[in-house]
């Protein structure tokens, strides 16, 4: 008699409450979960951010040390710097840069601008005790042998070439605002690359890559061995003196660089800003910006198809070729607003017009358009976040202008706890500035007005 196998039958039952076990893990939130600060008795400061499960990490040794504090014969150092951070120094070869770190996934890059000059190394987290002596024999143990930056001046000279007129146009209006320190181009000249030896290097670096000029900063790196990377920097405990700050003043200056008739044109024009000592200010001036429009709503295969941001997305009208944008840049005491165009040779004139009499009339932004700003400006903070270079080098410069802000979330506070009457007032100091307006001009310079002509 065959017996019948007992018939089974499975039910899966599903629950809407939270288990025990996921009670206990902490909530995810915008930015590091914490933040630990130190400064070393030489002067170093030191920060080392905690994100929440992050596999890779950064760590960012800066200096300030950017192209304001060239002098004489090192005007342009600071390229040549950017460029000789991957060539050989005192513990590795160029070879054994360009090999070993990819290999292990990683990568060293060096960025400057007018205030400071930063090495960072982004890589897992596992394999940083491995490469941490890479960053620290770039960022501190350079040789500067004359052979190198011979062989490196090809390469200074390719770079002035590929220099994007955006890039360029940008450089020239902070030239054209500025005379002092503040008007040093980011980019050495076409007539200096030839005579740059290691000893103007050396002295540059001597000079100003100092411990009381000098914070590191980690994202996902233990904060031990963030100290470590930083006791390394220097081994002698005293403090260096401090190096004498020359101030910049208002120029109203007008730079131009021709690329010939009938290409495409790029206009700046900008007013004197504020520095990043002041953490509200810098804020209110961010959200004037980001009110005005700094970029695209929508993006899409091609440039032309894209959506600006109003109201200076409005200016442009139907003509696809022409667009607008604010921007604000902040060094360590001062900085500069202004109004960004690209357009075609044939509207350039009434472009540049229309970029300065809006800058005049900053001022006028309405409430409405303070508040979109502020949401505008809020998303930017949060999608920076995610990049770990760029969060390092943040921690990194807010050491040096002894600013805290931890995360995201307190920064979007920020924003939010200051009032449209505030941001109202700070665009209406902008707009009185505007006779100390400046203009650079990249492209067919003949199609633009000469800055005597701008409204004023």
């Amino acid at each position: 008699m065959n017996k019948c196998a007992p018939l089974m039958i499975s039910f899966r039952q599903f629950s809407l409450t939270r288990g025990e076990w996921s009670k206990c893990m902490p909530k995810p939130d915008y930015g590091p979960v914490e933040v630990q600060r130190s400064r070393l008795m030489n002067g170093v400061k030191v920060a080392a951010a905690k994100p929440f499960g992050a596999q890779i990490g950064s760590c960012t040794i800066m200096y300030q040390a950017g192209s304001r504090y060239e002098e004489d014969d090192e005007i342009g150092a600071t390229h040549f710097l950017r460029a000789i951070s991957a060539a050989s120094s005192q513990g590795y070869s160029s070879f054994a840069k360009a090999r070993y770190l990819p290999q292990h996934g990683a990568s060293i890059t060096c960025t400057s601008d007018r205030q400071s000059i930063s090495f960072t190394l982004r890589c897992p987290i596992s394999t940083f005790p491995d490469l941490k002596n890479y960053l620290l024999d770039t960022a501190v143990r350079a040789c500067y042998k004359d052979w190198e930056i011979d062989d490196l001046k090809s390469i200074i000279w390719d770079d002035l070439h590929r220099i994007h007129p955006e890039q360029r146009v940008m450089d020239l209006a902070q030239r054209a605002c500025w005379g002092g320190p503040l008007s040093n181009s980011m980019f050495c000249e076409y007539e200096r690359i030839d005579t740059m030896v290691g000893e103007n290097l050396l002295s540059f670096a001597n000079r100003n890559m100092r411990t009381n000029c000098c914070t590191v900063a980690s994202v996902g790196v233990p904060f031990e061995e963030t100290l470590k990377v930083a006791e390394m920097v220097e081994s002698r405990r005293d403090l260096p003196p401090e190096r004498p700050c020359v101030q910049s003043f208002p120029r109203r200056g007008y730079e131009v660089y021709d690329l010939g008739p009938n290409s495409a044109t790029w206009i700046a024009v900008v007013v004197p800003g504020c520095g990043t000592t002041d953490i509200r200010c810098l804020t209110k001036h961010a959200i004037v910006a980001a009110a005005c429009g700094t970029g695209n709503m929508a993006m899409s295969n091609h440039s032309m198809d894209s959506t600006p941001q109003t109201p200076l997305g409005l200016m442009s009208g139907g003509d696809v070729y022409t667009s607008y944008k604010a921007f604000n840049i902040s060094y360590n005491d001062t900085g500069v607003f202004g109004i960004l165009a690209k357009t075609r040779p044939v509207s350039a004139w009434n472009v540049a017009m229309a970029a300065s009499e809006f800058l005049a009339n900053v001022g006028d932004l309405n409430f409405k358009q303070i508040e979109i700003g502020k949401q505008r400006l809020k998303l930017g903070i949060a999608l920076n976040d995610e990049d770990c270079v760029k969060l390092g080098e943040g921690v990194a410069l807010q050491l040096a202008n002894n600013v805290q802000m931890d995360n995201a979330k307190d920064a979007m506070a920020l924003v939010d706890s200051i009032t449209p009457d505030e941001i109202s007032c700070v665009a209406k100091f902008l707009a009185a500035k505007k006779n100390d307006m400046a203009l650079a001009v990249v492209g067919d310079i003949s199609c633009v007005p000469h800055d005597r002509e701008l409204i004023r």
